[in-house]
């Protein structure tokens, strides 16, 4: 795909996604340039509770076969920016399933201990082999793991983990913390405001430093996305604990003003496609 037919896609992809306010209306008729694709809804049981994971299939002439790409929203929900971009990433023609990190964080809470890395990735593994019997993709199909905020800091510690590795096809990362804790925060994808206290959790966690995880994913192709006004972690400061660009990892800065890439939407929307695509061509040239 050229670099002009991704924008045209993103773009449009982005705009159909802000007029319909989140509501399930089908890509097909109203993406330029995207190959059909058909949106729809399953449930995937996770400690006796259900979460809602949300398909984009391609109709035909996709790139059906996979890579399958896992996006996961932010603390918000799955409504606004986070269904914009799922959008977005679904344009790309390729079989994608997102879910509601809301969501998911509250089911995962449910135990009085710390939740662990381990038991991410345990319910990620069961999120993808829902996707793809459900999108009728071999169960050999390679991820890549896609997020916004909570969501991009989740994807980091599942692409991090060796365990994950065998299935791992890349990472593309929106909008990423300098840390986590895995501690349920405010149900907000707003920038932080100047001196408010931040949520507490009584339960003891330990923080994860994103950053330096991203090393451990190499060779597979990595890439953040961060707006140069992002409240939580600027674009400036993202490069200083990412460091250099390299052969397999990428740090796209976008002039917006805010977390939602506010201002800069059309450049964060055409450098989302670019960045699905680029972690992807290697498995896609393998096929």
């Amino acid at each position: 795909m050229s670099t002009g037919s991704a924008r045209e896609i993103a773009i449009t992809a982005l705009l159909v996604a802000a007029a319909a306010g989140g509501c399930a209306a089908p890509l097909q008729t109203r993406v330029a340039g995207a190959k059909p694709v058909r949106e729809f809804t399953a449930q995937v049981a996770l400690h006796d509770e259900t979460l809602t994971l949300h398909f984009a299939s391609p109709l035909a002439g996709g790139t059906g076969s996979g890579p399958l790409v896992l996006y996961a929203s932010g603390d918000g929900g799955w409504f606004g920016a986070a269904v914009g971009m799922f959008r977005t990433i679904a344009a790309t023609g390729r079989p994608t399933v997102g879910f509601s990190t809301k969501s998911f964080m509250h089911i995962e809470q449910q135990s009085v201990r710390p939740l662990t890395v381990a038991e991410i990735v345990e319910d990620y593994q069961r999120i993808i082999a829902t996707a793809r019997e459900s999108l009728h993709l071999p169960p050999e199909t390679p991820v890549v793991i896609t997020g916004w905020s909570r969501g991009a800091s989740l994807g980091v510690l599942v692409a991090s983990e060796r365990a994950f590795a065998s299935q791992l096809a890349g990472l593309v990362a929106i909008g990423l913390a300098d840390s986590e804790r895995l501690e349920i925060a405010a149900d907000s994808d707003d920038d932080p405001v100047p001196g408010a206290p931040a949520a507490a959790d009584e339960r003891p966690s330990r923080s994860h430093a994103m950053y330096p995880l991203l090393a451990r994913i190499a060779p597979r192709r990595s890439v953040v996305i961060q707006a140069s006004g992002d409240g939580y972690l600027p674009a400036a400061d993202a490069r200083v604990l990412f460091g250099s660009d390299s052969t397999a990892s990428r740090l796209v800065a976008i002039d917006a003003r805010n977390h939602r890439f506010g201002g800069g939407e059309s450049a964060f929307a055409a450098a989302l496609v670019d960045a699905v695509t680029w972690v992807s061509s290697t498995e896609e040239q393998q096929r």
